[in-house]
């Protein structure tokens, strides 16, 4: 259970999961790497294995149990963490460059973030699917709003059913447990972000039909069966985008012509 309330089951750690990403993590939130992720965490943990408002409850006593610190701890002794810049130097010279982590660690030097977004959308990669479905719902709560957000869910939205294969190297290895449990593991880590992500926009959107998505997927989510659940995400992935474009016109959001996605400062993104 505590893994679940670790930087491995945090947004703002995009490259990690509880079962993806070996090695170091990096929270754009601190900007810092982590080294030891499934023992770290911090006040502004949002996980991303469910919706923010499901457990609302749970984030705001794991919050309010932080609160004193201001940065990275230890999940279990409380131990304040430094934070620790990211170096490419370093990571080539002690053999750790993770070319996806790299990539994060320019998130503070990008001019539009939205499109240091959109460029992680497509391709069938678990961990790089991960890191998209990370950055879209931190976009969405650090804009707090829907408005700004649909393009980036929309585009999320038609990947939902593909799914996601990994590399051996980009798993956990835990003992007694085999790579095929290992891969069935990740790809629930990377469906149930996927589909929090549909459901906080409806949060933000005000569509209780997006916020409880999940009551439409019968039994393929609650029997983690994903051969049933890939033919009812591909079904209702259609209804879904109607929902949310006739939703944007209606509101006279979608594709106004003086729209213009958020800038970095009105993000508050650090």
């Amino acid at each position: 259970m505590d893994i679940l309330f670790s930087c491995r089951n945090c947004i703002h750690n995009c490259v990690q999961s509880p079962n993806i990403g070996p090695g170091s993590g990096f929270c754009l939130l601190h900007s810092s790497v982590i080294w030891e992720a499934k023992t770290t965490t911090c006040k502004y943990l949002h996980r991303k294995d469910l919706p923010h408002f499901v457990v609302d409850e749970g984030i705001r006593e794991h919050a309010a149990e932080f609160a004193v610190f201001s940065n990275l701890v230890n999940l279990h002794t409380k131990e304040i963490i430094n934070k620790i810049p990211y170096s490419e130097k370093f990571a080539w010279e002690n053999n750790l460059f993770d070319p996806l982590l790299n990539t994060l660690a320019q998130y503070g030097k990008v001019d539009k973030i939205w499109i240091f977004v959109q460029a992680f959308a497509g391709g069938v990669n678990g961990r790089r699917a991960l890191v998209h479905t990370s950055l879209v719902r931190r976009y969405m709560n650090k804009c707090d709003t829907w408005t700004s957000a649909y393009r980036l869910i929309l585009a999320l939205l038609q990947e939902i059913d593909i799914e996601p294969h990994f590399d051996p190297r980009s798993l956990i290895e835990e003992e007694d447990v085999t790579l095929a449990e290992t891969q069935f593991q990740a790809l629930w880590d990377v469906i149930f972000t996927k589909i929090a992500s549909l459901q906080e926009y409806g949060w933000h959107a005000g569509l209780e039909d997006l916020m409880w998505a999940t009551d439409t997927l019968n039994g393929g989510l609650s029997e983690l069966n994903w051969q049933v659940l890939q033919k009812e995400l591909a079904r209702q992935r259609e209804k879904w985008t109607a929902r949310i474009i006739d939703h944007a016109k209606k509101e006279g959001e979608f594709f106004k012509v003086s729209e213009t996605f958020l800038s970095d400062e009105q993000l508050f993104r650090n």
